[in-house]
């Protein structure tokens, strides 16, 4: 299995946002609503494409995930006490549920350190819808430290929880 973090190219688009979708629609269905309209979306992919923030996961030539790394940080972190620095930050991160299970998101977080590694960061930070039980395990199985958690009000009422987690870069 050929496995690559790229980053995402223009023509790629329409793929992602089947593959969102997919996402999008596996999570609503299991009732973790962690996602709506407005984030992420078509417009919320394009504006981190053209800053070259999107990256794909490629498994065997073929898009089975996509995420936002950059260093924006959202405002509702700023509470939390975080321990490291030389920070780079993971959002909307999703592999399709047609490729979950067999290990990849364990090679998608192991793609995103070894590029954070390689552009001179020294930590990822991330947040994880609090029902997510699946990504939260994940994360902490990775070694991602919990250091508290956020409450986004424009989340429906009963899911505005995310646990917010960073892990030291090292090589």
């Amino acid at each position: 299995m050929n496995i690559q973090l790229r980053q995402a190219a223009k023509e790629q688009l329409d793929i992602i946002m089947d593959v969102y979708i997919r996402c999008k629609h596996d999570l609503d269905e299991k009732g973790l609503l962690q996602w709506n309209d407005e984030y992420p979306s078509r417009g919320y992919f394009k504006e981190e494409m053209s800053d070259g923030n999107l990256y794909v996961l490629m498994v065997d030539g073929e898009i089975a995930g996509s995420a936002t790394l950059n260093e924006w940080q959202s405002p509702e972190w700023s509470d939390i006490p975080w321990k490291l620095g030389n920070e780079w930050m993971i959002h909307a991160l999703f592999l399709d549920p047609l490729q979950q299970g067999n290990g990849l998101g364990t090679m998608f977080m192991k793609k995103c350190e070894e590029l954070a590694g390689e552009k001179g960061y020294e930590s990822i930070r991330l947040d994880a819808y609090s029902l997510n039980t699946g990504a939260n395990s994940l994360y902490e199985k990775l070694g991602y430290e919990y250091r508290g958690s956020v409450y986004f009000t424009s989340k429906p009422e009963g899911h505005q929880e995310y646990r917010c987690y960073e892990k030291a870069v090292t090589f």
